[in-house]
């Protein structure tokens, strides 16, 4: 029995370290600075052609880019589409002021885009057609939808 408690707190640990923040969340944003946006493009293991105006081009697409870093910092998979992120039930709401690196950050309302808390007022995003991925101050200082996902 003691084994069995020394091993599940060993794993906990080893969890809560690998997971326990938003750290490998931003190193995958970040790891994916440069790549163009292709609209409908992107997903949990990477880039991909798009959709519609995208659909030659291989990229990320804002919503796309959160779904890719989630999954490669948490394992989580996580909606697709930037509005559905947001009431993602494997993501909680957090306060703007709050915010860490590794949260998300959405914008509109309704919503319409979301992009990658990567320092404080920093965020890492594929922001519209045209434009590469690239790290960035989040748009506005008044943002209320934050989630987290880790």
């Amino acid at each position: 029995m003691k084994f069995f408690l020394t091993l599940t707190l060993f794993c906990a640990l080893a969890i809560n370290h690998v997971y326990g923040d938003g750290s490998h969340i931003v190193k995958a944003a970040r790891s994916q600075i440069g790549v163009p946006y292709s609209w409908g493009g992107g997903g949990i293991h990477g880039k991909s052609k798009g959709i519609g105006e995208g659909a030659n081009i291989v990229g990320f697409d804002c919503s796309g880019l959160a779904q890719y870093s989630i999954y490669q910092g948490t394992h989580k998979t996580i909606a697709r589409t930037a509005a559905a992120q947001y009431n993602d039930n494997h993501c909680h709401h957090v306060a703007y002021g709050s915010h860490q690196p590794g949260d998300l950050v959405f914008f509109g309302n309704p919503i319409y885009h979301v992009g990658i808390v990567s320092a404080h007022g920093r965020m890492v995003n594929a922001p519209k057609p045209g434009t590469k991925v690239r790290e960035e101050n989040i748009w506005s200082y008044h943002i209320s939808h934050v989630a987290r996902c880790w």
